[in-house]
Parts: structure tokens; sequence; C-alpha cells
């Protein structure tokens, strides 16, 4: 069940589904899989998030939307088998499975109209970015929600790529019952990111940049950076990120960047080239599991 919004990002996005997300999420990146899973009181009360991080040999898993992603199926299938375990995740649960941007790709769109029904936006999106989408249409797996001001959030993906990744999965003992791209939940994770942070995560060879305003997606880049994200592949971001609040008549006095995972050079040339904002960055303990953590915040509140 590819894309479905999750529940604790309705509160600036539509939901595409009515249904709650699972209380675990399970993110596959370049070198690692992570696991969050909320857990009960004796009561039933939700009581807090434990969560867990397994590492990946290089060239186990590598991101990319149109060549094949697990190259070890075996290796990632005992590392999710692991990682379920130590959380305590009983066979055959539900999982909102979190995959690497560069796998799924997210889109904001602009049209002159848009349709009042839900089910003619896919249509819609699908005329728009046939001649973009780097596979065939015909395998493009694409779901649609409107933000709004004739804006549409599109998420896609090539269908063969996200099957590598169930199928991992349901091979370890579980199930998708909702797949996103793990920056968007990340989008999630913190409180800042709920006010208009912007938000500049650097994992697995890959820098996406994100944010919102007036409670919908603004802005969200997936930019593949190499081993480490530099000052080049940030600041562009960061200036549309200043030029789009003085373009709304707004100022960037109180603007926050929140950082996860980039190098210490990087994040001082930042403070220099934008004193005009705060830089936030997550602690270092926090990065491997911001999308986990921004999947499941919801259901702690």
């Amino acid at each position: 069940m590819p894309f479905p919004l999750l529940h604790n990002l309705r509160a600036r996005f539509e939901a595409f589904t009515a249904a709650p997300p699972p209380p675990v999420a399970v993110e596959i990146a370049a070198g690692r899989v992570a696991a969050g899973r909320v857990t009960l009181a004796g009561t039933g009360r939700l009581e807090g998030l434990r969560t867990a991080v397994r590492p990946l040999a290089a060239g186990v898993v590598t991101a990319s939307a149109v060549h094949p992603n697990v190259a070890d199926g075996a290796a990632l299938t005992a590392a999710l088998r692991g990682l379920l375990e130590t959380l305590g995740v009983a066979a055959d649960t539900e999982v909102t499975l979190l995959l690497p941007d560069l796998t799924a790709r997210l889109a904001v769109l602009d049209f002159d109209t848009l349709p009042a029904r839900r089910d003619e936006l896919e249509p819609l999106a699908r005329f728009r970015l046939r001649k973009s989408l780097p596979f065939a249409e015909e395998q493009a797996v694409i779901s649609c929600q409107a933000l709004g001001g004739n804006r549409m959030l599109a998420v896609f993906a090539d269908r063969a790529r996200v099957d590598e990744y169930e199928n991992a999965l349901e091979a370890a003992g579980a199930h998708a019952a909702t797949v996103l791209p793990s920056g968007l939940a990340a989008l999630g994770a913190h409180a800042a990111l709920d006010d208009g942070a912007l938000l500049l995560r650097a994992d697995s060879g890959c820098l996406t940049s994100a944010f919102c305003r007036a409670g919908r997606v603004e802005f969200f880049r997936a930019l593949e950076t190499g081993a480490a994200a530099g000052f080049d592949d940030i600041f562009p971001s960061v200036a549309f990120y200043r030029d789009r609040a003085e373009a709304d008549g707004g100022s960037v006095e109180g603007a926050v960047l929140f950082t996860s995972g980039l190098d210490a050079s990087a994040g001082a040339r930042l403070r220099e080239e934008a004193p005009w904002a705060t830089q936030r960055p997550a602690p270092a303990e926090e990065a491997a599991t911001l999308a986990v953590t921004g999947a499941l915040r919801g259901k702690l509140a």
C-alpha cells in the first residue's frame, strides 16, 4: 500500500488515507536499518518510543530511482529481522516502511486549476510527470494530495523498486501498511519543523531539504551528494528558503535551519553565510532515527 501520508502529519498535510498508521516504523537506508516502536503502559496508555539501529555492509542497499536497490536481500532481511526482534515486534505486524528519498521521489506541482475529486488528481499528476519520470510511466506508483492554492503534492516511485524493499521486509516477518519517503517522515520529527523551519538532512549520500508554510509543503528537494553534503549542495536550498519568505511579504527573523547529519565544516560555513537564521542541529544520536521518530511522533501526542 504505497504512499498514504501519515497520521501525525495530517495537521500539515491532508491524509491520503483515513486509517491510523501502525505503531511501528522501519527505515531502510544505505548503510543501516532503523526502527521505532510506540510502547504502551499496562493501562494501554501511550508510554514512549523505543528505537534501534543496525548497520548494513557497504553495497547491500544503494538508493536509486531506476536501478536495483537491494544487492543482498538475505543480508537486508537478516538485519531487519534482528531489528524487529530487538524491539519485540511480533511476527506479521504491519509497519510504516520508510524508503530512501533517492528511491521514492516527491514533487510539489503547480496547476491553473485542480479538480475537486481526489480520484482525479493522480491522472493529472501522471500527465504532468510522464515526460520527466526516470522510468516507464506504466511502472510508476503515484499518490497525490491537493495542497490548496492549485498546488499538488505528488509522491512517486518505480513499482519494482518499492517491491524490493517490501519483499525484504516481508521475508523478515513484517508487512508494509504504509510506504513513505524517509525525508517526508522526517518533517514530522521535531516541533521546530511544525513552525516552518528548513529541514537540511544529510543521510546516506543524499541531502534532503524541505519546509512547510501555512500548514502545507512548500518545498522538497532530494539531491545525491556522494559521501558528504558540502556547503555548495546546501546553500541553494537555504537561499530559496529565504527568498520565498521575503517574497511572501514576511521576514526571516526567527528563521530556523534544522540540520541533521551535516559535517562540522558545512555547519560552520552555514553559520557564516546565513547569520540571519538559527541553526538547530539534531543530536548525533538522534540523526539515524530521525525519520522513524517523525513517522511515529503523532502516536505519542
